[in-house]
């Protein structure tokens, strides 16, 4: 078992610094325990309480009676070197320190208390402090002091998250929630004094549960290991990066925010090409490129073939495409040809493919499997404005059995009110990738085939 799991799949759970006390973060850590599946397997250690919300609080998590798996730590930062010790006294197994108050604010006496006892007790592994702690949906695991009435929880999925921020990271999952695909874990690792960025990428570079990794980062803690970590783990999974900090004044404030060191942009740039990492300038691309990732097969090159039932349209997405490097398909002569014989001749057989107005699901069938046929054409955008006469619901049924033996990417562009969004919304059930703009789609692309070439290079 992998040193890092009892963070995630604990047995037994001691909250120390539980609380009844409305709006406190002790409470709100306990009680989403409680209404988690160890709610029978969780101590409240409270040492001015003999009872928290109807459980038996114990003084210390010496008294606790049990052997445990995770200690979460929510308690004032003085108390946090002696409660640790007491965690490490007991054998426990993980701890999560929720606490603030140490080198995020240039407390460096408290701090190194803390060190040394993390030092001379490496058996425990340790998250944070000043963290949100983890989450997995699949045992129904939440450590966060997120309060459960406002914040959804994403559905079990391949996509794990690790954050360097807590609050960005925790509505990030509230926003996940609302979205079709899943998250397998995810980590709010704060001041990061034990466990780091580098020691969880290891652990998911192993967990069978994780297709794709995406991370914020403000700074990494060890430049070499996580280089070295991160190659290995990027040739078996992508990671997908958003590194926060990348102007001087934001440069600046991440030193305050985790006590990290942020390091120069450039150095981070380079060091994400050198290890395969695939870096998100924005957050709306950081979880577009895994959506891509964890649903597309890597493309064998970069030729897009644009397929489209509007020719503005196609056109400024053919610029999208071509401002991130990508290559325009030139479609085979012999396929061509039998586009030219079954299509009326108002079709443009070029690319973009312009179907024109009156394209139907089966225009676009013909189009689109052709296109997979075609050994020019490595990747598939398929643009459809469902506004026009002969659109409806018969092209979502058609991409969808298009997609289930499709061995090339295929995305979807469309933009408009309802009637589009409720077609999106059926077509990401399916597991179809669509966008609203042809930039943010030819960014996952090119990010796509980026890590394919990455792949392709190192194998």
């Amino acid at each position: 078992m992998h040193e890092l799991e009892n963070l995630f799949f604990p047995k037994n759970v001691a909250v120390i610094g539980a609380s009844a006390e409305p709006q406190s973060i002790g409470r709100a850590v306990f009680e989403n325990f409680l209404q988690g599946s160890l709610a029978d397997n969780t101590f409240p250690v409270n040492p001015n309480h003999a009872e928290i919300l109807g459980k038996k609080s114990y003084k210390s998590i010496k008294d606790i009676p049990a052997e445990i798996d995770l200690a979460l730590i929510v308690v004032p930062a003085k108390f946090v070197p002696q409660v640790l010790q007491e965690c490490a006294d007991k054998k426990t197994k993980a701890a999560i320190i929720i606490s603030a108050g140490f080198a995020e604010i240039g407390e460096k006496k408290l701090t190194q208390q803390l060190q040394t006892i993390i030092d001379k007790n490496p058996k425990i592994r340790t998250i944070g402090p000043n963290c949100f702690g983890v989450t997995c949906p699949k045992n129904n695991l939440n450590t966060t002091f997120s309060a459960s009435a406002k914040t959804g929880m994403p559905k079990e999925g391949t996509v794990s998250f690790l954050s360097q921020s807590g609050a960005l990271g925790v509505a990030i999952l509230d926003w996940m929630s609302t979205q079709e695909f899943g998250l397998s874990k995810f980590v709010s690792y704060g001041n990061a004094m034990d466990v780091d960025e580098a020691d969880l990428l290891d652990y998911f570079s192993r967990d069978t549960d994780t297709k794709i990794i995406t991370m914020y980062i403000e700074g990494v803690k060890e430049g070499r290991k996580f280089m070295k970590i991160a190659k290995k783990t990027s040739l078996k999974k992508p990671i997908v990066v958003l590194k926060g900090g990348v102007h001087d004044e934001t440069h600046r404030a991440t030193a305050s925010h985790t006590g990290s060191l942020a390091g120069s942009t450039e150095v981070y740039e380079a060091m994400f090409r050198q290890t395969g990492i695939i870096q998100a300038k924005t957050l709306e691309e950081l979880f577009s490129f895994a959506k891509i990732l964890e649903n597309e097969p890597l493309p064998k090159g970069n030729r897009v073939q644009i397929i489209t039932n509007g020719g503005g349209f196609g056109i400024v997405t053919a610029d999208a495409v071509l401002s991130e490097g990508m290559r325009l398909a030139q479609i085979d002569e012999k396929i061509k040809k039998v586009l030219r014989k079954t299509f009326p001749p108002t079709v443009t057989i070029a690319n973009p493919l312009d179907l024109v107005g009156d394209a139907d699901e089966k225009r676009y069938s013909l189009a689109i499997n052709k296109a997979l046929q075609d050994k020019n054409v490595d990747i598939i955008m398929v643009l459809v404005l469902f506004n026009t006469p002969a659109i409806d619901t018969g092209i979502v049924t058609e991409l969808k059995k298009i997609r289930q033996k499709a061995k090339k990417p295929i995305l979807v562009v469309t933009i408009g009110s309802h009637y589009t969004q409720q077609r999106r919304h059926e077509l990401e059930q399916a597991g179809i990738i669509t966008f609203a703009y042809p930039n943010v789609a030819a960014r996952g692309i090119r990010a796509l085939s980026d890590y394919a070439q990455f792949k392709k290079k190192h194998a």
